[in-house]
């Protein structure tokens, strides 16, 4: 699960604000009885491993909180923003350690080192605290510049005298609202502020004055009520703020202006009317995942009415750890990017052109010499490549119209791809293989085996309907036949047909299909296994375009289990669609998924084949192309091995996304190391 080992806190004073909901907590005077119970209740929490807290005015319960939180070893985050918010007696000004007026500023850092003290005592690790208010622009934006100035030199003397007196204790600055309407505690008014400025305060802090400690805390409720031109922010701005994030706050709030709980009021995060909904919240949790955050997620709840403190904080628990638990925010690439180039160079890939011309007969001994599994499955299961795609005019990968043109690209992916056990093989034109059977000789000479020893190649045939074009349904055998595949040793033949009935095109369709009943026909004379991809086609804005209907996919198979004389070598390959359970139940026949077109995230076709392979005994594994050789940054090695050990070992998609990250980026010296290059 994602952020796990992060942090998680609770802010005592808002959960636990005082008997029956009170303010006595805030306040720093709540009865000794309920503070003491109510930070017991946190401590035995498991889920909990540091608690935020405030002002706790009698010493004598100060002395006895301190003790339970030493000795339950909990993170101690000191709350200085509830503090200067109250501000009792109206002693500091409002704009607080951002007050233009310097004695003004003067008294209100005086005030947070009174507390930088308090909280050493009681052994915080952790300090809060807000800028003060916004003094406005209504004379233009010189007060608002005077006061950031005056802002940061308040902080950097903080954060001097904690390195010096408490040491060195994290001090984040918590980011609040700055709007004016209404009035306490529903909007904040603060000067700090939105992240495009809030940012330039940490790096002045961390890079100019050395302050490793500060930091900057962002809470998801105030996400709603910070502008960014005329709309709020998003969990995007995480991004910006990732170099100088302390902790972040997992709230709630509402954005109705005519709402009783309007504003910054951290109602439960099961609110009607609250802005924070699963998918803003899960959406928060894969961002911070993403940016590899480490700090403390601290949760800021305030019970209301007649609703129960502990209700409230398992509320929240549960949807965060739902949001946590969902595999788009466990995966997370953070900076890596694979690269081709690195693993498979220049001065290997065009030494394969040199053996081309001048030992053409290295491609016949490659397919001669290549050590064969004695069955096609080692347990009734198959992950294979699928390497057609540029046979049939194909070369688009996501928004990259040519991508799969590069070959060195493709082949570098491929063997990469390759590198898996849990990789079974590959189906590829004879372009394609005969590269491989090049590669693999040359690694058979360095060491016993080859990168396809071992390995299921299966031949692709009928390339002839190129994608685009007018006659795109007549499609013919221009690559392999199924002789050449007997003669080379190959595990068996790849054939498609798209199943075309209403366009003007689709007596070539038709064409097709015979075809490929011939194909199987030979299949069965040589015994050769025959890989059927049969598809239900139609045209939709001027392209043909796969139905995506079980419903049809279920017909289509009907065609393709009926063709030659017999189906003993039929395999399928279909896409996975919904109630794929039928799909299963359609046939007799082995069936492997198919991936599609590449997303970009491998994470999706993972769980897409969890499903399938649960969806009947007859679904045995995958051919897959783009989405395992071109996973957006991701590692073709690494994802391909994350899909076959959804295939091979069951293992959920959950698991599978672990895995995959555990590989990515290993062995990159694979052929360097075999090959000497």
């Amino acid at each position: 699960m994602a952020l796990e080992k992060n942090i998680k806190s609770l802010v005592h004073f808002m959960a636990y604000p005082g008997p029956r909901l009170g303010r006595s907590t805030q306040l720093g005077e709540a009865p000794e009885s309920y503070m003491i119970d109510s930070i017991k209740k946190v401590i035995e929490d498991p889920y909990f491993n540091g608690i935020e807290i405030t002002l706790i005015k009698n010493p004598s319960i100060r002395k006895k909180v301190t003790k339970m939180l030493k000795d339950a070893k909990m993170y101690v985050t000191f709350c200085a923003q509830v503090i200067q918010l109250i501000n009792e007696d109206n002693l500091i000004a409002p704009t607080d350690i951002a007050s233009i007026d310097e004695l003004e500023r003067q008294n209100a850092v005086a005030r947070i080192l009174e507390y930088v003290d308090m909280a050493a005592e009681m052994g915080a690790q952790h300090f809060e605290l807000l800028s003060g208010d916004d003094p406005g622009t209504s004379n233009g934006l010189a007060a608002r510049r005077q006061a950031t100035r005056q802002l940061v030199r308040s902080l950097n003397e903080i954060c001097r005298y904690t390195k010096k007196k408490a040491n060195g204790m994290k001090v984040s600055l918590v980011m609040f609202d700055r709007l004016q309407e209404g009035s306490k505690p529903q909007n904040k008014g603060q000067l700090v502020g939105p992240t495009s400025e809030a940012v330039l305060i940490g790096e002045e802090l961390k890079l100019d004055y050395g302050h490793d400690h500060f930091g900057l805390l962002y809470d998801l409720s105030h996400m709603f009520l910070l502008r960014n031109g005329f709309e709020h922010e998003t969990p995007e701005v995480l991004r910006q703020l990732a170099p100088y994030l302390n902790a972040v706050h997992i709230a709630n709030s509402v954005s109705d202006p005519s709402h009783d709980d309007y504003g910054d009021m951290h109602v439960s995060m099961d609110h009607p009317n609250g802005s924070v909904t699963p998918e803003t919240l899960s959406e928060f949790a894969k961002v911070l995942n993403e940016i590899n955050f480490d700090g403390m997620i601290g949760f800021e709840l305030l019970p209301r009415g007649r609703q129960i403190s502990e209700s409230v904080i398992n509320i929240a628990k549960s949807m965060f750890q739902e949001a946590c638990a969902q595999i788009p925010v466990n995966y997370a690439i953070g900076g890596y990017r694979f690269k081709t180039r690195k693993f498979l160079p220049e001065r290997f890939f065009f030494n394969i052109t040199d053996i081309r011309m001048n030992q053409p007969e290295l491609i016949t001994e490659g397919a001669r010499n290549r050590a064969r599994r004695p069955s096609i499955t080692e347990d009734g299961k198959l992950v294979i490549i699928a390497a057609d795609h540029p046979g049939r005019n194909v070369t688009r990968v996501g928004d990259d119209p040519y991508l799969m043109g590069d070959r060195q690209q493709y082949l570098g992916r491929i063997v990469r791809s390759l590198m898996s056990s849990y990789v079974d093989g590959i189906m590829a034109t004879p372009d394609i293989i005969d590269d491989l059977f090049i590669i693999n000789h040359l690694m058979q000479k360095k060491e016993k085996k080859g990168i396809i020893d071992g390995k299921v190649i299966i031949g692709c045939t009928n390339r002839g309907g190129l994608s685009g074009s007018t006659y795109e349904m007549d499609d013919r055998i221009t690559a392999y036949r199924i002789e050449d595949i007997k003669h080379l040793g190959l595990d068996g033949a790849k054939m498609m047909f798209r199943l075309d009935l209403d366009s003007p095109q689709s007596r070539y369709s038709q064409y097709t299909v015979e075809r490929c009943a011939n194909m199987i026909r030979k299949c069965n004379e040589l015994d050769v296994p025959g890989f059927i991809e049969p598809l239900p086609v139609e045209i939709r804005d001027g392209r043909y375009q796969v139905k995506m209907d079980h419903t049809e996919i279920i017909k289509t198979i009907g065609v393709a289990t009926a063709l030659g004389g017999s189906s003993k070598n039929i395999w399928l390959k279909v896409p996975y669609v919904d109630n794929y359970e039928m799909v299963a139940r359609s046939t007799s026949c082995p069936i492997l998924m198919l991936g599609g077109a590449s997303t970009g995230n491998p994470t999706g076709i993972i769980e897409n084949f969890e499903k399938g392979i649960g969806s009947g005994g007859n679904i045995r594994g995958a051919m897959v192309g783009r989405n395992m050789l071109y996973p957006g940054y991701d590692d073709p090695y690494a994802t391909s091995a994350a899909v076959g050990k959804v295939i091979h070992d069951l293992v959920s998609a959950e698991d599978a996304v672990k895995y995959l990250a555990s590989l990515r980026g290993e062995r990159m010296d694979y052929l360097s190391k075999i090959l000497g290059f």
